[in-house]
This record gives structure tokens, C-alpha cells and sequence, in this order.
């Protein structure tokens, strides 16, 4: 096999991933913390600051690694809106508990794979909605929202040229 045939591409010393470069990673933590204060912005403005830590990973998961499916706008929207009505659905039948968010967490898989939805952030948003005591309506239309902003942000990036090509797909 040749190395034009080789589909694997040639690694660097210890194994790890090349090193994007400097200018990646400052733009792309750049855009990673103007998200984030976005998200603060409309935690503020609502007065509820529940879903930063797993918005927190979505903005990542956008702004640094914005070709993967994880980073794209079906994933984010469906996995995080899937996996938040399936946490509200574990706190219903189940009430409030570790057990029930550990379980609400797990199970947030079988959301998100039929609907070729997977986010892994979406994990932590069914484990914070049992853990929390969030008004259901409320809980998912901000969710909806702090998620689609995320992905406007990871656009305008793109668009700006601070991150790479996003989103490769919309749906």
C-alpha cells in the first residue's frame, strides 16, 4: 500500500494529534469565550443560569473542532432539546436524585442516536435537568435558545474567519 493509498493519515512523535498552531488556538479559545459570554449574557438577562456548564462543552465543541458532527447545528439542537425533555421526563416519573440524573444521563443516548442527533454535552444537559428544579417550559425554551445562539455565534465565526468552515451540514 502506498502512502497516497494509506487512509490513515501519518502521526507525529508520541502519537498525538499535529498541533493546530498558534493562531487556532487563540481564535478558536477567542470564540469559545465570546460564547460563553453570550451564554452569561442571556443567563443574566433571564435570570437563569442553569445550562452554562453543558453549553459551556457545546461552545467547545463549536469553536474548536467545528467540522465534527458533534459541533454540527442538528446534533447541537436535537441532542440538547432531546436529552433536556428526557431529563424532565426521569423528574417526573422518578423525582430528584443522583440516581435518577446518573440513569437520565445514560439514557440520553437512546434520544440521541435514533434522531442521529449525538452531542455529548447533551449527556450532562438530562443529568442537570433531573438535578436542578427547573419550570419545564421555561428549562427548554431557553436550552432551545442558549443552543441555536451557540450555533449563530459558531457562524458568525466562521463567517468572521476565526474558526474553521461551520457548519459542514445544517440538517
Amino acid at each position: 500500500m502506498t502512502q497516497t493509498q494509506n487512509a490513515t493519515p501519518p502521526r507525529t512523535g508520541s502519537g498525538a494529534p499535529p498541533f493546530p498552531g498558534a493562531k487556532a488556538t487563540v481564535l478558536g479559545t477567542l470564540a469559545t469565550t465570546v460564547s460563553l459570554l453570550v451564554l452569561v449574557a442571556l443567563g443574566e438577562a433571564t435570570g437563569s443560569l442553569l445550562m452554562i456548564a453543558p453549553l459551556a462543552a457545546t461552545a467547545m465543541i463549536i469553536c474548536s473542532t467545528p467540522a465534527l458532527p458533534p459541533a454540527q447545528p442538528r446534533n447541537v439542537l436535537l441532542g440538547q432539546v432531546g436529552s433536556g425533555v428526557l431529563g424532565l421526563a426521569a423528574v417526573a416519573l422518578f423525582g430528584h436524585s443522583l440516581w435518577v440524573a446518573a440513569v437520565a444521563a445514560g439514557l440520553s443516548v437512546a434520544v440521541m442516536l435514533p434522531l442521529r442527533a449525538l452531542h455529548a454535552p447533551a449527556a450532562a444537559t438530562a443529568a442537570l435537568a433531573v438535578l436542578q428544579h427547573p419550570a419545564p417550559l421555561r428549562f427548554l425554551v431557553l436550552l432551545a435558545l442558549g443552543s441555536a445562539l451557540l450555533v449563530l455565534v459558531g457562524l458568525i465565526a466562521s463567517k468572521a474567519g476565526v474558526i474553521a468552515k461551520y457548519p459542514t451540514y445544517w440538517w
